[in-house]
């Protein structure tokens, strides 16, 4: 029995407890339970829903981004009498709710109907870039420049904007023409903090996001595509896969052939030939001599692929093999004569 001494005396120290923790942190001290042996594990990390890798890109649609960033900045310096510039950003695909998550504070949303596709789209305008707006359409800074925290947008400033996003659907369909043949109208404007009949929290839209800068100011907008608009357009946005073209795989051979001739390839070659049987190798002593025949016809191997056949000589000082067939005559009998060394 334990002594009353020894009973409070610590069973384990605290740099043996500190091992011991350290050991079974690692895994190198394994521990036992009425389930079995327990071992150091990574525990799994699970990313937040918020935190979506989107793989959507869409390299078509990137595009045609592209290609509305430069035309329409010509048709704002026209309306705004102002030097502009349009860059396109990025696309990304999420739910309309998380959309206006990202984007914070009041903005104008402009519905227009991009016929014949069904349903509709909706062009995103944060309240500064629409004062930015006002204030260059008018040619100077508004009474209410420095109203920043705005709950509503007047009736004024409601009509510059669809004067811009006139521009932007118009442009839109120009761009788009190529894939499709669109003829959008605008509908009307809603407030992002109000309900949208349009387009429900959890429908998919696909945004893209523009950056707009006039004078010294920039400020972003978006085109907001709900899946269910664009749904017939998604296999072009994606690249569509075409069948292969005789022609084009035909400057592809071409293109093949010429590089073909540059590529450096190992030279080597057999002088002679003769058959023997694994005994006589194996009795085969220094100072043996090995019959072959015909001493003078020799093989001219390519990455060990044999190519041409020739007579063994002298040229120049060297042994050299002078060519006399090529023995793939596909490969190019037009060099049958060619010497090589």
């Amino acid at each position: 029995m334990m002594s009353e001494a020894n009973a409070n005396e610590p069973v384990l120290t605290d740099d043996e407890k500190s091992a011991l923790l350290e050991g079974m942190s690692n895994g190198e001290v394994h521990v036992h339970s009425s389930k079995g042996p327990k071992y150091a594990a990574v525990t799994p990390f699970e990313v937040m829903p918020r935190c979506r890798i989107q793989s959507d890109s869409y390299p078509r649609l990137q595009s045609l981004n592209r290609q509305f960033a430069g035309r329409i900045a010509k048709q704002i310096e026209v309306l705004l009498n102002a030097e502009s510039s349009v860059v396109f950003n990025h696309v990304e695909t999420c739910t309309f709710s998380e959309f206006g998550e990202r984007s914070g504070g009041l903005s104008l949303l402009l519905e227009f109907a991009p016929k014949p596709l069904e349903g509709s789209a909706l062009i995103s305008l944060q309240s500064d870039l629409v004062e930015t707006l006002v204030e260059t359409f008018y040619g100077g800074l508004s009474n209410d420049s420095e109203r920043r925290d705005a709950e509503f947008f007047t009736p004024g400033e409601i009509n510059v904007a669809t004067l811009f996003c006139s521009a932007v659907i118009s442009v839109t369909g120009e761009v788009w023409q190529p894939m499709a043949d669109l003829a959008p109208e605008m509908i009307g404007s809603h407030l992002s903090s109000g309900v949208i009949d349009c387009i429900d929290g959890n429908d998919s839209v696909i945004a893209a996001e523009f950056e707009l800068t006039v004078g010294d100011k920039t400020k972003a907008f978006h085109i907001v595509w709900p899946v269910p608009t664009v749904s017939p357009l998604l296999p072009v946005f994606d690249g569509q896969k075409r069948d292969r073209d005789a022609t084009e795989d035909s400057r592809w051979e071409r293109a093949l052939r010429r590089r073909v001739v540059d590529s450096v390839v190992r030279i080597s070659s057999s002088v002679g030939n003769t058959s023997m049987t694994l005994g006589e190798v194996a009795e085969l002593k220094p100072g043996d001599i090995v019959p072959i025949t015909d001493p003078q016809k020799s093989t001219v191997f390519a990455q060990r692929v044999p190519v041409l056949e020739g007579r063994f000589g002298v040229h120049a000082g060297h042994h050299a093999i002078e060519t006399t067939q090529w023995l793939e005559p596909e490969i190019g009998t037009e060099s049958a004569d060619t010497k090589h060394h």
